[in-house]
């Protein structure tokens, strides 16, 4: 499977742009566990989280619905 096909947004199950519900579903883990590892990096590492969301949010295509 391709980088783009394998990290897609997930816009159905986000909260806020679905980082980290495409996250997750790249991975093949649930979307608690992510999120938590997104909380626990943005608390400790601030500015380089929020850059990286923003790139991801950027880059990241959304999820094609005719893939699924």
């Amino acid at each position: 499977m391709s980088f783009l096909l394998r990290f897609q947004k997930d816009s159905k199950n986000a909260l806020v742009s679905g980082i980290c519900a495409g996250l997750a579903r790249g991975f093949n883990v649930e979307r608690k566990w992510v999120r938590i590892a997104a909380l626990i990096l943005l608390f400790f590492a601030t500015v380089p989280t929020v850059i990286l969301y923003i790139l991801a949010a950027v880059l990241l295509p959304p999820k094609s619905k005719w893939l699924d």
